[in-house]
């Protein structure tokens, strides 16, 4: 495998900043590495991506450095539940901690359970990658973007959507399949920004199309593929790996902009292998993890590594990016309101 020091070709001005700041950061890697080395392990609570990928991960990770990956996965929720128990404990067994809720991360910098690290890595990442938290206590290791996607046997041509207000055309009434906001976290993301752009007037005449809305943005997947539904607010990710299948469906990238959402992920201030936590953190940003999740059909964060194709990377595309404030208290809010507009 090519040595991930390759990669870390800086300006020396910048090194030179980023070591007289008062953040910790490694110019070389090697002593970082080395120390590492000397844990011997490294402890991931993971909610962001499958068990599968994050097997593959911890195993890559693993045959780079020699640093076993113990992977603790579960839903993001779940596993946040997990980590809130230990510290409230005071248990230190958490090293990393990856979740697709930012609010997690904004609680637990707040409460002071995370540490302040710089990344070598970041600079190497696309722009729209680059300082999820600009206070560096947690940063953007999976990458996804909500589009819109559709059946190709039963949507042609001029009837592809182009926007997210061509969703209000009635021709899709009774045709839309949509997921619940209260329940999924990409749904809630969807949800909240087409209230921020549009107010709650898109959502009650969406409500007027009598959308099939599941609990589950993979119930989405199925109703699209059978045909039974035929237009979706969705990630790529699904969509694509449904139509590497055989399954009729393709993805529109809207003209008013795709929405953006980068999960994040951090190191816990009582990590039990503090240094073997920062090389981890490195290698979630680097070109390797960064293969994996291409594999898996989510966006590239990095230049060098391509999207597959069929898909455009994050920088070819018109982006709406949510705010913080937009995921942790757009989110609830919106889901309280879909809640009063379509009773459920």
């Amino acid at each position: 495998m090519k040595d991930f020091r390759r990669w870390l070709v800086v300006p020396a001005t910048l090194i030179a900043a980023w070591v007289g700041g008062s953040l910790p950061a490694f110019a070389d890697l090697k002593p970082l590495e080395d120390a590492a080395r000397k844990e011997a392990e490294v402890n991931w609570y993971v909610g962001s991506i499958d068990g599968r990928n994050a097997e593959t991960a911890g195993k890559a990770f693993t045959t780079k450095y020699g640093i076993k990956v113990n992977v603790v996965r579960a839903a993001s929720q779940i596993i946040y539940q997990r980590l809130s128990q230990d510290l409230s404990q005071k248990i230190a067994n958490a090293d990393v901690f990856s979740s697709v809720d930012i609010g997690n991360f904004v609680t637990l910098k707040k409460n002071g359970s995370l540490l302040q690290y710089k990344t070598e890595t970041e600079a190497q990442l696309l722009e729209p990658f680059h300082n999820l938290d600009p206070d560096k206590f947690f940063h953007a290791t999976v990458a996804s973007v909500i589009v819109i996607a559709y059946n190709t046997d039963k949507v042609k041509g001029a009837d592809i959507p182009r926007t997210w207000k061509d969703l209000l055309d009635p021709k899709w009434e009774g045709k839309l399949a949509l997921g619940h906001p209260g329940f999924s976290g990409f749904a809630g993301t969807w949800a909240a920004q087409m209230h921020k752009l549009h107010g709650k007037a898109y959502l009650e005449r969406i409500e007027k199309m009598r959308p099939q809305v599941s609990r589950s943005l993979q119930d989405a997947v199925g109703l699209l593929g059978s045909g039974e539904r035929q237009v979706s607010a969705i990630p790529v990710a699904p969509i694509i790996e449904s139509a590497d299948k055989g399954n009729p469906l393709a993805i529109e990238y809207p003209s008013d902009g795709a929405i953006f959402v980068a999960t994040p992920s951090g190191i816990l201030a009582n990590a039990p292998h503090p240094n073997a936590a920062k090389l981890f953190l490195e290698f979630l940003q680097g070109p390797e993890f960064n293969q994996i999740m291409v594999k898996a059909r989510y966006e590239s964060m990095r230049a060098d590594v391509k999207p597959l194709p069929g898909v455009k990377s994050v920088t070819d595309i018109k982006l709406i990016r949510p705010t913080i404030d937009d995921s942790v208290d757009g989110i609830p809010k919106v889901a309280e309101l879909w809640r009063d507009i379509f009773g459920q």
